[in-house]
């Protein structure tokens, strides 16, 4: 019931990303437009995180918790995409709005539900709560891509009638059952009522700038992937794009493994060598995937990258919680994953750039992994439990 909510919220990203796009090639081919468009995506998932998360830490109350900002985003979303299957044959501009109406709903709802991993669960179950989440994003992903790549063929707008109509679903058991947190008080820990400052503050402390920047560096590492990949299948291995989709769902499939299995570590301590791994084991991965244009040893090179992938996914933000304060869970969520989605906005330009000054798409894999072993050295200066508590009690009371 806790996950229902990022189950829908995983269908929906998926499929306005992928298939919005469609519907404005039917208007013009004009991919660069097109490509503007689409950064309404990066401009919701910076700056909706940043307003919500201040937001719900002032307004949340005993009766209903963060449950009214899931609600508001999912009446968002189920508005946005109604508006793209009616007006998905009428303009750019039209196409646009309401798609960015869509990213404002999806980013609500999962900068409230992602809090909820800190309300809800002690430090032994962030990565229980996180993990559940990563994996029902990943499901709703993959029944986004499966269900509407075949509703397409009926018309390139029933997808969005899908998640339109799943979105409410999903996020009802969620709304029903999950509790509002016990140790949540109207006044313990709220944040101060200047945004850029308690922002600021909040970046610069310790433990919480080394996991920021070990964050921004492996986001830099695998977000421009997706987009590329196909590309990069198809100009070193020679494959089609219908394999080359294979291969990216067989990494969806052993990531959610890997975010399932590492859901179940209960001890606090693990979190930070283990997430250690996860970095190691994907920027290695990467690097051998660029070194070689065989598909048996690529092949060999995806699985290291996925398990790290799914370690990632899932402790990264679980070793962050450990040191937010009560009552500021939404300031420094939104803070986590607005610099998430800063970064993956700077990483296709630069993959882009990277491919287009080398010649190869196999620079995507060796700046790819370079960036993600780089995120090993801000990532040794993070706290283990220990001083994550100390931090977490110094950080209240200085808020």
């Amino acid at each position: 019931m806790f996950a229902a909510a990022a189950v829908g919220a995983g269908l929906v990203r998926t499929v306005a990303s992928t298939y919005l796009p469609l519907l404005l090639s039917e208007i013009e081919q004009a991919p660069g437009l097109i490509g503007s468009v689409m950064i309404v995506n990066s401009l919701a998932g910076f700056a909706v995180p940043l307003v919500v998360g201040l937001w719900s830490d002032h307004s949340h109350s005993a009766r209903h918790g963060r449950r009214p900002f899931i609600a508001g985003g999912t009446v968002l979303v189920a508005c946005g995409l109604t508006a793209v299957v009616l007006g998905h044959h009428t303009s750019f501009l039209v196409l646009a709005l309401a798609g960015f109406v869509v990213y404002v709903g999806v980013n609500v709802v999962t900068t409230a539900h992602r809090t909820l991993v800190h309300d809800c669960f002690d430090d032994e179950g962030h990565t229980r709560g996180n993990g559940a989440q990563e994996v029902a994003m990943l499901t709703g992903g993959l029944i986004g891509l499966a269900v509407g790549g075949m509703l397409t063929e009926l018309a390139s707008w029933a997808p969005f009638v899908l998640a339109a109509v799943a979105m409410p679903v999903l996020v009802w058991p969620t709304l029903r059952r999950v509790p509002v947190a016990s140790h949540l008080s109207a006044t313990d820990g709220r944040p101060a009522a200047r945004p850029v400052r308690f922002y600021t503050a909040a970046a610069l402390r310790p433990g919480v700038r080394s996991m920021l920047a070990a964050e921004i560096l492996w986001v830099l590492g695998y977000s421009a992937l997706p987009i590329f990949f196909i590309l990069y299948a198809k100009h070193v291995l020679g494959l089609g794009s219908g394999l080359a989709s294979l291969w990216l769902a067989a990494f969806a499939v052993v990531s959610g493994i890997v975010m399932a299995v590492a859901g179940r570590f209960r001890t606090p301590r693990l979190h930070k060598p283990f997430l250690a791994l996860g970095v190691a084991l994907m920027g290695l991965g990467f690097l051998a995937i660029a070194a070689s244009s065989s598909i048996g040893a690529v092949s060999l090179a995806v699985v290291p990258a996925a398990v790290g992938f799914g370690l990632i996914s899932t402790l990264g933000y679980s070793l962050f919680a450990a040191i937010i304060p009560r009552g500021q869970a939404g300031g420094y969520t939104a803070l986590y994953f607005a610099l998430r989605a800063a970064a993956a906005a700077v990483a296709l330009p630069v993959a882009g750039w990277t491919i287009a000054v080398t010649g190869s798409y196999r620079s995507l894999f060796v700046l790819a992994g370079a960036a993600t072993l780089a995120a090993l050295l801000p990532l040794a200066f993070a706290p283990n439990p220990r001083r994550s508590a100390l931090l977490r009690a110094r950080f209240a009371t200085a808020g």
